[in-house]
């Protein structure tokens, strides 16, 4: 992205002072270490920057928040803020309650990598800068940070280092390229610490999160020649294990190890009787698109959405529509 349009983002926070730093329900890590990382490049500033979530952050990446601090959504008060940043995501469908009271937000500039369609911030004195060809959200807020001259220290580098390398597989995924290596070396200059992240993220994993993988992969099935692996989680499965939603990041993965395979779904039930759906595609189809039958959004081999109605009807559905999108 250029440098202009950063130093305009630059300009405008600054002569704000106060600004809340959002992201999309159920964090993950590119979410909260995008927004960890604005924030402290932005009191850096001299901005008064908060996060502010829907939700308490997974246990996961809670540690990403050490540094900032955060509060939740219901404490708000638009009174208080002269503008909103939203990180990591363009859909209003992923920012209630937010945009239940759009009309009475104050000013919004959206940061993203995802190909949705932009929803939020239509309003004249919103701004929105999205860059579908960068790996993550967190690149973005290091490449504004570079072109803004604001230093990092080892907190900043770490959150965004941490939302970096979750969001490309830790540099496995197709979307890494030179620009994204750029960056996490500049990332690890400034203090991050590649072993220590990935230990605190993937080899402290609860028991819970395991018995849950187990009941999952239990149930594992193959449809189309072999071709699309399905995973189902049940209310129960939740039950059972005393796992809980937030652990659920990353098990779409889990069958794309399987020879063969070349797009997997994951059907998880939840209370609200919402079926949330991810996608994921190792070769040529655009689970983008896929999602987008449903509602959903975001990259061309990884995607979700979210489904209202029965979940065997639902997850039908989905099935059926994957295998028709393979061929």
């Amino acid at each position: 992205m250029e440098v202009e349009r950063w130093s305009s983002v630059t300009r405008r926070l600054r002569s704000i002072g106060r600004v809340a730093v959002v992201t999309h329900q159920r964090p993950d890590g590119d979410a909260l270490g995008s927004a960890a990382g604005a924030v402290g490049g932005l009191r850096k500033l001299g901005v008064e920057a908060t996060v502010t979530l829907f939700e308490p952050p997974p246990a996961r990446y809670a540690f990403l928040l050490d540094s900032c601090g955060w509060q939740a959504w219901s404490d708000f008060d638009p009174k208080r803020y002269g503008a909103i940043v939203v990180l990591d995501t363009n859909a209003r469908g992923q920012l209630v309650p937010m945009v239940e009271t759009l009309d009475t937000l104050p000013p919004i500039t959206v940061i993203d990598h995802h190909v949705s369609p932009p929803d939020v911030g239509m309003r004249e004195i919103d701004l929105c800068l999205i860059d579908a060809q960068a790996s993550a959200t967190a690149l973005l807020i290091a490449e504004w940070f570079a072109a803004a001259d604001i230093p990092l220290d080892a907190p900043t580098a770490t959150a965004l280092f941490t939302g970096l390398a979750t969001d490309t597989g830790w540099f496995r995924f197709p979307s890494v390229d030179a620009r994204t290596l750029a960056v996490a070396t500049r990332l690890v200059e400034a203090g991050a610490q590649p072993s220590e992240i990935f230990e605190r993220l993937y080899q402290q994993e609860p028991i819970e999160r395991l018995r849950l993988v187990a009941r999952m992969l239990n149930r594992l099935e193959l449809r189309a020649n072999g071709r699309l692996a399905v995973m189902t989680l049940r209310r129960e499965d939740f039950e059972r294990t005393g796992a809980t939603g937030g652990m659920t990041e990353d098990l779409v993965n889990e069958a794309g190890k399987l020879a063969g395979v070349e797009a997997t779904v994951l059907l998880t039930e939840s209370d609200d009787g919402v079926v949330r759906v991810n996608f994921r595609s190792r070769g040529q189809l655009d689970v983008a698109s896929l999602a987008g039958q449903f509602g959903g959004g975001g990259h061309f081999r990884a995607s979700g959405a979210r489904v209202s109605g029965d979940f065997d009807a639902v997850t039908a559905r989905v099935v059926d529509a994957a295998v028709a999108a393979l061929g």
